[in-house]
């Protein structure tokens, strides 16, 4: 479960490499699926929960997410 307060990092998207160190601290919620983060830096983002690592499920480390690339 995704918590206000809280750091989770990003899963990982096959094919696509992003830092395993960076975490994001959920600062509020936009609507029932979507979190605003914010990162070290101060700089705000806004996620789909589904794409944070839940604490209790650390082993979920992949999203669904599949991006193509056209030739």
């Amino acid at each position: 479960m995704i918590e206000t307060g809280k750091k989770y990092k990003l899963k990982k998207i096959k094919g696509f490499k992003n830092s395993d160190k960076e975490y994001y601290k959920v600062i509020g919620f936009y609507n029932f699926d979507t979190v605003i983060c914010e990162n070290a830096c101060g700089e705000r983002f806004v996620f789909m929960k589904e794409f944070l690592i839940d604490l209790q499920k650390p082993d979920d480390i992949y999203s669904d997410l599949i991006l193509e690339r056209n030739k």
